[in-house]
């Protein structure tokens, strides 16, 4: 692959790069994704990577936030289109939705604290911490906006508590398969759901009862 020399240049090769980590994300478990194999794929030196990178953990925080931006402004695009005083349930369900259509989302969260965090210089780590604030204030608005009862600030802590419901539904849907195996027993029955079951009727009961709790007790 050519030297990239201009800023346009960098940008597109920093794009390239992130498409490529997030194709081989598809392919292989976080765990036993290596650099030098993203770097083979491009057909680049392994400094290379570094040069826009300089962690593995610095580049999936990139590729995570280039898939959350796309989910971001997916919500954004749908609630806007929303009339006021639509169902909590159906404002939730579209959130979901938008979830579901970006199946290797889901997967990049639930690395996000306990892997992706523990090693990203201060800059990458801020600039990321930005990017989540910006996103949740303006799609928070937007849920304010179609869920009336909601009073301000509650569409932020909304989405704070539906990212949680994410990263805990990925993590226990994501099991191993001696654990798949065991749950198949009848009686293990209450433990076999999938992330998109559970995360469309947690997301809806979490939405509803927020908006439930605004209405049988308005603020003083």
């Amino acid at each position: 692959m050519l030297r990239a020399h201009r800023p346009d240049q960098k940008e597109t090769r920093r794009r390239t790069i992130l498409a490529a980590a997030l194709q081989l994300f598809r392919e292989v478990p976080y765990a036993e994704l290596r650099m030098a194999d993203l770097a083979q794929r491009l057909g680049l030196g392994k400094g290379t990577l570094y040069l826009y990178f300089p962690t593995k953990e610095a580049l999936f925080l990139s590729v995570l936030q280039l898939e959350m931006g796309a989910w971001f402004d997916a919500a954004t695009e749908r609630l806007d289109a929303t009339p006021s005083g639509t169902s909590a349930a159906a404002v939730a369900a579209s959130l979901v939705e938008e979830l579901l259509a970006r199946p290797l989302l889901p997967g990049l969260q639930a690395l996000l604290h306990g892997v992706l965090e523990q090693n990203v210089p201060r800059v990458e780590a801020m600039a990321f911490a930005k990017f989540l604030q910006s996103s949740v204030l303006r799609v928070g608005e937007r849920l304010e906006r179609v869920l009336p009862e909601l009073p301000r600030g509650q569409g932020a802590a909304y989405l704070i508590r539906f990212h949680a419901l994410v990263m805990g539904t990925q993590l226990m849907s994501s099991r191993p398969p001696v654990v798949r195996e065991a749950i198949q027993e009848p009686e293990m029955a209450i433990f076999d759901f999938t992330f998109k079951g559970v995360m469309r009727g947690a997301a809806a009961d979490l939405l509803a009862g927020m908006v439930y709790d605004r209405v049988l007790v308005p603020s003083t």
